[in-house]
């Protein structure tokens, strides 16, 4: 008889996980804020840029598929090119860095960078 609790209780908890593993993974874009962008510049003008995000999520839930795009920008503040970075999740109240490389010639003198809105 105990072990016949056992496996039902077993069972009960394999079933539960499969539910849990089959739910969608929460989602908390509104939540999530970007606290600074920062332009890497390496000295060799043969190297790419990068623009480096700093991302917060500040609420308890998880945030997955965030997207970040990032714009480059030259003299006179003309549009180089956008380049867009994926983070798989940001957990709650966690921070977390992403990168954009660019390739392009002129060199950039900024980058301004901003979430994705979801799909």
């Amino acid at each position: 008889m105990r072990r016949m609790e056992s496996s039902g209780r077993a069972a009960a908890f394999l079933a539960a996980g499969l539910i849990v593993a089959l739910a969608p993974p929460a989602r908390a874009d509104a939540a999530l804020v970007l606290r600074e962008t920062r332009l890497h510049t390496p000295p060799d003008s043969h190297e790419p840029q990068r623009a480096m995000v700093n991302l917060r999520n500040t609420g308890p839930d998880l945030a997955t598929n965030v997207t970040v795009l990032c714009t480059f920008t030259g003299a006179g503040g003309a549009v180089l090119d956008t380049q867009q970075a994926s983070v798989p999740e940001v957990v709650g109240l966690a921070d977390v860095q992403a990168e954009t490389i660019y390739y392009g010639w002129p060199r950039a003198s900024g980058a301004t960078c901003r979430l994705a809105a979801p799909h």
